[in-house]
């Protein structure tokens, strides 16, 4: 045990001389700052902090590293130095091409997967000195199907607050709203690498020594990430089918890739069975969506709140994105030009709502008072010319 201590904790250093780290952590700080921009020209206003596509994700950071960690040392398959270089290149495409929008491990690992089996149908010598066997392929399946139980839980995570609005012309000129649910996690997990000096091109990462054979212990810089544009409902509503249709692909998945350490052949119908769900499943949703009018459509007689700004009064008082003011101090509002008015007669002390469920509401504003001029609604109607 105290060996294997030594040796992870060797294996998390290795991490810091990996360029893929570095990468991600560049590629994630930039698409989080040209969506800040994006809020500033829009808004007038930076809506989410940066960094925010990675908030409340670092507890299924720590559970994912540990579950894919656990599953590899238990199998103890060891990966080839060239795996884990056709991962970090594919990483690097799709990340450095779409962004977070194929970051799902159904595509990265699915993707090194058929690269592995192209060299496979090529002869390639590390098939033919054992190398790369049939429990690795089990394994990058399992490993798909454990990745995307995380980004299930990563979907669970967004909300209608969470979710990053954006203002459009229509097609006849007017403003509609879509959000785009855009939210990524890093986990990193340790891989048990076999020593193949004759045919290994990563130099960067020495052989250790385990009980006499020649493994080593790699923290592979990993991210999940996904990025839908939804504007024909509240990102809600369609989070929660995409959190049913990929929970039961990732049990479907797991079922397969279990059974395939028994007979081999199933791990490539696992994997294919993963990109195949995947795709349906992402092209089903843009299809659907595309198929809606837009939910948010500058109504003037209607006062529905198409944003939030975090931490901001209205945001403390409670309100939610998608809730229509109705009255406020017993006042109907039936446009945002009367709420306006309100706000200068003086602080609201009462609002009634009608939420995303049709259900009546009253908040009372028992915090905010003088000097409220800045309650932090987005309206479709807010944008700045």
């Amino acid at each position: 045990m105290k060996e294997l201590v030594v040796e992870l904790s060797k294996g998390f250093g290795k991490l810091f001389i990996n360029p893929l780290l570095f990468w991600i952590i560049l590629f994630s700080f930039l698409i989080s700052r040209r969506r800040i921009k994006d809020e500033q020209l829009q808004f007038g206003r930076e809506l989410s902090p940066l960094g925010a596509e990675f908030s409340n994700t670092w507890k299924l950071s720590v559970f994912g590293t540990l579950l894919a960690s656990v599953t590899t040392i238990v199998l103890q398959t060891a990966f080839a130095k060239e795996i884990i270089l056709f991962l970090s290149i594919i990483l690097f495409i799709l990340s450095f091409a779409f962004g977070f929008r194929l970051l799902s491990a159904v595509y990265s690992l699915g993707f090194t997967y058929v690269f592995l089996k192209i060299l496979q149908m090529a002869h390639n010598q590390l098939f033919q000195l054992g190398y790369i066997t049939s429990q690795t392929f089990s394994t990058i399946a399992l490993l798909i199907a454990i990745f995307l139980l995380i980004e299930v839980m990563l979907y669970q995570r967004v909300t209608n607050e969470t979710a990053f609005p954006e203002l459009v012309k229509s097609g006849r000129g007017g403003w509609v709203g879509l959000f785009h649910i855009q939210k990524a996690s890093f986990v990193p997990f340790f891989v048990p690498v076999q020593s193949n000096p004759s045919t290994s091109s990563i130099t960067l990462l020495p052989d250790l020594t385990i009980a006499g054979e020649t493994y080593s212990f790699i923290l592979i810089p990993f991210i999940i990430g996904f990025h839908h544009v939804v504007k024909g409902h509240l990102p809600e509503t369609k989070t929660a089918k995409l959190i049913h249709y990929n929970r039961f692909l990732s049990l479907l998945v797991f079922i397969i890739a279990t059974a395939s350490f028994y007979l081999p052949g199933l791990a490539s119908f696992a994997i294919i069975v993963a990109l195949l769900g995947k795709i349906f499943i992402q092209s089903s949703f843009t299809k659907e969506d595309k198929a809606q009018g837009f939910y948010f459509i500058d109504l003037k007689k209607k006062v529905t709140i198409f944003a939030i700004v975090p931490n901001s009064p209205a945001a403390r008082l409670g309100f939610k994105v998608g809730d229509t003011i109705i009255k406020v101090n017993n006042r109907t509002i039936e446009h945002i030009e009367e709420l306006e008015e309100e706000w200068k007669i003086g602080t609201p002390t009462s609002f009634e709502i009608i939420d995303k469920k049709n259900k009546l509401h009253t908040i009372k504003n028992t915090a905010f008072y003088s000097d409220f001029d800045s309650p932090g609604f987005i309206f479709i109607k807010n944008r700045r010319n």
